[in-house]
């Protein structure tokens, strides 16, 4: 019984392997490692909230990838391009690493990471242990160093600028649903607390 209730006031750093005691955490603060200065802790947002966000984010996905992005016309030619059709144009042109690169980076990546959330968030809500979901958790942490789909909105808003001098452009329903898409995006990993999961195997009811 000793020794339970001395293993529930410890925890260990996912860094470096440092036992350490759990500190009395509160909603301000952060707690490093004193080894490695990895964050111990911090807190997130109730994770139904962010299994919420994740969901409508993935919802988002879909039309904003498929739906026209953009209509160009100059003179009597009309064109109207989706985010697939403009990677596809980049690959058909020989832009093949640029293609596959913003295709990581704008589209796989960011979907990867809101499916890893559900994975981990889920069987954690049907009650399984914490390490049940230590894989995808680990995979998620990795992935957060590629997730740049902003910056491929910035690019769109460049082009967009760049275009209305030279023909008239009109923004299609792919655009305002990319934009909710990052929005909620956004919004969900700013929720999302992985040290909530690695630190606490009890889950926010």
């Amino acid at each position: 019984m000793l020794l339970s209730e001395n293993l529930e006031n410890i925890t260990i750093c996912k860094d470096c392997g440092l036992v350490l005691n759990k500190p009395k955490v509160d909603y301000k603060h952060q707690f490093h490692c004193p080894r490695c200065n990895a964050i111990v802790y911090r807190f997130g947002q109730d994770y139904q909230v962010v299994l919420l966000f994740a969901i409508t984010s993935i919802i988002l996905f879909f039309p904003a990838i498929f739906l026209p992005l953009l209509s160009l016309e100059i003179l009597e030619l009309k064109q109207t391009t989706t985010l697939v059709e403009t990677l596809l144009i980049f690959f058909s042109n020989g832009y093949t690493a640029i293609s596959i690169l913003i295709t990581f980076i704008g589209v796989i990546t960011p979907f990867c990471m809101l499916i890893l959330i559900l994975s981990i968030l889920i069987p954690l809500k049907l009650g399984k242990d914490a390490r049940f979901v230590s894989k995808p958790l680990k995979f998620y942490e990795h992935l957060l160093e590629w997730q740049m789909a902003e910056v491929y909105m910035i690019s769109i808003i460049v082009s967009i600028i760049k275009l209305q001098k030279m023909a008239t452009l009109s923004i299609g329903l792919g655009f305002y649903f990319f934009l909710g898409f990052l929005i909620m995006m956004f919004l969900t990993m700013s929720l999302f607390n992985p040290y909530d999961v690695w630190n606490d195997d009890e889950l926010q009811k």
